[in-house]
């Protein structure tokens, strides 16, 4: 019985989640500009998204800003990842790591854009991914100790015993061993990076704008027109290929 009220449950929470976006998704689809109101399918919405030059620059911005923010959280945090995993840390280390996943989003916002104005930094591109990065670092280390932590100390003592360098461990050995944790580390924080406003919001300056901040700034306005559940759809189906990537690769890994 328990397990039926469970599984009941779960159902009904995955209803509740996705119904909201499955109505998204077909007013994108629909001639009528009125939710309720099914007029037919098209592709209107979607032609004049592509026509809209400021949602174009917006997702420039936004993409540029996730892929180096993916590659460079990525690195930091998985030369981090590699060392303790090896070394062995403690849990105030990894507390440390935790830490940022955990902070309210809005209190580090606010305390880097504290951080910029006592530096006197000009909040634009390099402010949005300094700040992506930093928040990012967290999560590229929780996907990638494990990863590194499943190799056996032996393979590293076997690769030296044949006169490896410690770099040639770590790129020739570690590296291809821990490639599924790496690609899902680089999915996760380019999803995280992407769908970012709240650290977005307060760490960019005039004149750089990403979709998130493009979308927030039209709803409030008032003009949550139809091109913008064209883009919601658009988001929405990224996100969810990328959740799908990363989930099989953290699944291979676990029957690997």
């Amino acid at each position: 019985m328990l397990n039926k009220l469970l599984k009941a449950y779960t159902y009904l929470l995955l209803v509740l989640l996705y119904i909201p976006l499955l109505l998204v998704i077909l007013q994108s689809f629909n001639a009528s500009k009125y939710p309720g109101e099914w007029k037919g399918f098209t592709l209107q919405w979607y032609v004049a998204l592509a026509s809209d030059g400021e949602v174009i620059s917006a997702a420039i911005n936004g993409a540029s800003i996730a892929i180096l923010s993916s590659l460079l959280s990525t690195a930091l945090g998985g030369v981090a990842a590699y060392y303790f995993a090896r070394k062995g840390s403690s849990s105030l280390v990894d507390n440390f790591f935790y830490a940022p996943i955990v902070i309210p989003e809005i209190v580090e916002s606010v305390s880097l854009l504290m951080l910029y104005y006592y530096v006197g930094a000009e909040l634009g591109f390099w402010t949005v991914l300094i700040g992506h990065t930093a928040y990012n670092v967290s999560y590229a280390y929780v996907a990638l100790k494990p990863q590194f932590r499943m190799t056996s100390s032996s393979v590293e003592e076997a690769a030296y015993t044949l006169g490896a360098k410690p770099f040639d461990v770590f790129v020739r050995v570690y590296f291809p061993l821990a490639l599924p944790g790496i690609i899902s580390s680089m999915l996760i924080t380019f999803s995280m990076s992407f769908d970012d406003f709240v650290k977005t919001a307060f760490t960019t300056g005039p004149g750089f704008k990403t979709l998130p901040l493009v979308i927030w700034a039209r709803a409030a306005r008032g003009r949550a027109t139809s091109e913008l559940n064209a883009l919601a759809t658009i988001l929405i189906i990224v996100s969810l290929l990328t959740s799908y990537v990363y989930t099989k690769q953290v699944f291979s890994g676990k029957t690997d």
